[in-house]
C-alpha cells in the first residue's frame, strides 16, 4: 500500500535496521481508526515484534517552506514516542530535521506542552520544516491520547 509515497516495506526496512531485527519479525497492521483521526494523519499501523503487540506506527506528512515531507512516528502501547524518522524529504532547504539526533528529542514525548525552539531544539535553516514536524507530532500524539486505540 503507498501510504504519502511511501510503501509499508520501506517502513519495514527502516524499523529494522533501527531495532536491529529481520524485517519478518516485524508485522504492520493497519488500525480502522476514526475519521478524525486518520483525516489528519493519514495512516495508522499496529505493530508486533515477534509476534507481540509493541504499539503503534503512523505515518504523516509536514510541510516545509515549499514542499511535504513525510515521516513516521513510533509509539508504544501507552502513546509514548518511541521513534521518529524523516523517510521522505526533497526539498533543498531544512534537510536537518532528517538528522536521527534531531529527531530523538522527541523519545519519550507523550502530551502535553511541546513548542520549537523551547522544548525542541532550533535549527538555523530549517524552521519552517522543523517548526511543522514539532507541531505535527503535537498534534498526533493529542489525537492518539484522545482516541480509542
Amino acid at each position: 500500500m503507498d501510504l504519502f509515497g511511501q510503501s509499508t516495506g520501506k517502513i519495514l526496512k527502516v524499523l529494522s535496521k533501527e531495532m536491529n531485527v529481520s524485517k519478518s519479525d516485524i508485522e504492520l497492521d493497519e488500525v480502522e481508526a476514526d475519521a478524525a483521526l486518520t483525516e489528519k494523519i493519514g495512516a495508522v499501523y499496529s505493530y508486533q515484534l515477534k509476534g507481540e503487540k509493541q504499539g503503534y506506527v503512523i505515518v504523516a506528512n509536514g510541510m516545509g517552506r515549499y514542499d511535504e515531507f513525510s515521516f513516521f512516528l513510533l509509539t508504544d502501547l501507552d502513546k509514548s514516542t518511541q521513534m521518529v524518522r524523516v523517510v521522505k524529504y526533497i526539498s533543498d532547504h531544512g534537510g536537518e530535521i532528517t538528522s536521527k539526533k534531531w529527531l530523538n528529542q522527541f523519545q519519550g514525548y507523550k502530551g502535553g506542552t511541546l513548542k520549537y525552539g523551547d522544548d525542541i531544539q532550533a535549527i538555523s535553516g530549517a524552521t519552517l520544516s522543523a517548526s511543522s514536524i514539532t507541531n505535527r507530532i503535537h498534534e498526533i500524539i493529542d489525537l492518539l491520547n484522545s482516541s480509542d486505540l
